[in-house]
């Protein structure tokens, strides 16, 4: 950057990895002449997918004290929910709502603070071209925009359809393609379901847990199935009040896998090394929960210190262990959970949905069981798509990703967990076009939760003040 010149960066996306990177790049206002340019087509700018919801079913997986967009002010969400509700402390947690309200109430600071330099367009970015030196934006409106700087801020893409996910031939043509929904992001589509019918949730993560709580919410008395490959469901976090009586120490734990990996590198060795750690950990009354979390911070290196042979034994065996561990509920959330499977308004079943036939206005669902080889048929009323967000590029119908692909400028990992970049975030040759989201997977495994995206947006925002 010259002295005099305004530089003028767009950021292709208002969720959360385009809000941070945004706010992280404003601070720097008064150090480098620059223009941040977020560009969106959501109303609710900040927001993004993960908390437009006026839902209080949904409650953050994530504690307030671990939610701040800042990580050099840890305490900034905090006070936000203090002057909601001064009880509130950095272990509560909150409705998802709140965040939603909080990453705009940032924005609009923000807007404040700096009127020349901050500019939110609602449009939507269907090509990228460059031109002297700088980038052209084409917006689906007819208009273009310039940039000297651009970041894709992309959140997560909808989960393949039903069709690309059960047998082939698994759904009988029959079925009125209505009740089978391929998003559960679609509340409407949820609210409209029929009350008198029970409902098949395939997917069991976080997502489906959401979905189950909306339906559920309706107070009405129909039967919900939660059906996945292993049946396992979320873990909960530490209950308010339960204390460590024995703190782990993160960087004896962190020393202790680093050596054992160094002297083989594998999945087997890893997930050795943490069982007997946690057994240890355990015997000293500390809480398993402890040793997950000391390897947060280590766990990109982990990941590139693997093969891509290491990476997909970890993808095909163990990653459904490793997600019900490492991706915790809200203890009020779990209790939730716990009370509906005991009470038989929700069942959960490991298997794989074999069938699905119309039978008059129902569904006969026939799934195949995980344990006993054994056919299960239920009859329901529809059947909702809660698989998780797609990471494979190629199936993602976005324009703007589509015309890249196919340049070659965003390009697939090997297993198809997101984009290839470099250290410096950007996604090929060209010089300033970088990206940031959870698509960042591929590369660093860590990167869909609020406490790494905020690092990754401040270490992003250094990299185009300084470059």
């Amino acid at each position: 950057m010259t002295p005099n010149k305004i530089t003028t960066i767009a950021i292709i996306g208002a969720g959360f990895s385009g809000v941070a990177t945004a706010l992280h790049l404003l601070k720097f206002e008064l150090i480098k002449p620059i223009k941040v340019m977020l560009i969106d087509t959501i109303e609710s700018f900040g927001k993004g997918l993960a908390y437009v919801t006026e839902d209080d079913n949904l409650v953050l997986n994530v504690p307030i004290g671990n939610m701040s967009l800042f990580s050099d002010q840890p305490n900034d969400f905090l006070d936000f929910c203090q002057k909601i509700d001064a009880s509130l402390n950095s272990g509560s947690f909150v409705f998802r709502r709140i965040y939603g309200e909080y990453l705009q109430a940032r924005l609009q600071q923000a807007k404040t603070d700096y009127p020349q330099n901050f500019i939110k367009l609602k449009d939507f970015v269907t090509g990228i071209s460059q031109s002297n030196n700088c980038f052209i934006l084409d917006l689906k409106s007819g208009s273009q925009v310039q940039a000297d700087k651009v970041v894709m801020a992309f959140g997560h893409f909808q989960s393949k359809p039903l069709a690309e996910i059960l047998p082939k031939n698994a759904i009988n043509p029959a079925i009125d393609n209505n009740i089978l929904l391929d998003s559960s992001w679609d509340i409407c589509a949820l609210d409209r379901l029929r009350t008198d019918q029970n409902v098949l949730i395939l997917g069991a993560g976080h997502t489906a847990i959401d979905t189950l709580f909306r339906l559920v919410s309706k107070g009405v008395q129909r039967k919900i199935y939660l059906v996945s490959r292993h049946g396992y469901m979320p873990n909960g976090h530490r209950k308010a009040g339960e204390f460590i009586k024995l703190p782990i120490l993160t960087k004896e734990i962190e020393i202790k896998v680093k050596e054992e990996l160094k002297i083989n590198p594998t999945i087997r060795t890893l997930f050795s090394t943490l069982r007997q750690l946690t057994k240890n950990h355990m015997a000293q009354q500390g809480n398993w929960r402890d040793v997950i979390t000391s390897l947060r911070q280590i766990t990109p290196e982990i990941w590139r210190g693997l093969s891509v042979k290491e990476r997909r034994r970890f993808l095909t065996h163990i990653v459904h262990l490793w997600d019900v561990l490492r991706h915790r509920i809200a203890p009020v959330a779990m209790r939730r959970l716990d009370l509906l499977i005991a009470s038989g308004k929700v069942e959960v079943i490991a298997g794989r949905i074999k069938q699905l036939n119309p039978d008059g206005n129902s569904i006969n669902a026939v799934i195949s069981l995980r344990r006993t080889n054994q056919n299960q048929e239920v009859k329901i009323g529809s059947v909702i798509n809660c698989t998780g967000p797609n990471y494979d590029i190629n199936r993602v119908i976005n324009p703007l990703v589509r015309q890249l692909t196919e340049l070659r400028i965003l390009q697939q990992d090997e297993l198809k967990l997101g984009f290839k970049v470099d250290e410096q975030y950007r996604c090929s040759h060209i010089q300033h076009l970088y990206y940031i989201g959870p698509m960042l997977k591929a590369s660093h495994w860590e990167a869909i939760a609020v406490p790494e995206l905020r690092t990754h947006a401040l270490n992003l925002a250094n990299i185009l003040v300084e470059s």
